[in-house]
């Protein structure tokens, strides 16, 4: 039974990656067998079809962004700096010219099943909350200063780190991702 998880993990990182890198439509139970080194028919037994693979990416995904946050949270008193180690998060990716797993989908989402589509909007809406939470509880204790509403905040805040996701990646230059993110901390001061 573990060697199956193993397996479906294997898949799932190899899938993960591929998204990064060439989008969701991009790749085949062909591509993942030829990489990870196993027929196609392994892949389809733990992921029936490309819909249940794009859904179980995204739940998996969005399950390390909770956790990841809840550490944020754990280990980080000071909103601002809740901010910069989000911001970290966003960094991993550009290290690689790569984008994260929700920003790729989201480039594909009229294509994508309702399901994966949902499990996204999931991912972005989990991410928005804690980013106005953080917002919100930093103006009021005075760690953080804008104008407006934190929901728009917020908002401004996720879209500008993937937009230097997208940057990076596309000028092969992760010092733009670097400058968007200062100049993100920088406003809030």
């Amino acid at each position: 039974m573990s060697n199956h998880k193993n397996t479906a993990e294997i898949i799932l990182d190899t899938a993960q990656y591929m998204v990064q890198e060439v989008g969701f439509n991009g790749f085949s139970y062909a591509h993942i067998a030829e990489k990870v080194g196993i027929r196609t028919a392994s892949i389809h037994y733990h992921f029936p079809n490309k819909e249940d693979l794009g859904e179980a990416l995204i739940t998996r995904y969005h399950k390390h962004s909770m956790s990841a946050i809840a550490q944020i949270d754990i280990e980080t008193q000071n909103n601002l700096e809740k901010l910069r180690k989000f911001i970290l998060i966003f960094d991993g990716p550009v290290q690689d010219y790569c984008t994260c797993l929700s920003v790729m989908l989201s480039t594909e989402l009229a294509t994508l099943s309702a399901k994966v589509r949902d499990r996204l909007a999931q991912f972005f809406t989990t991410n928005l909350t804690w980013l106005e939470r953080i917002l919100d509880q930093g103006r009021r204790e005075g760690h953080i200063n804008f104008e407006g509403a934190a929901d728009v905040q917020a908002h401004k805040f996720l879209a500008s780190l993937q937009g230097a996701q997208l940057l990076a990646r596309s000028f092969r230059d992760k010092s733009r991702f670097e400058v968007i993110a200062d100049g993100l901390i920088a406003g809030l001061k």
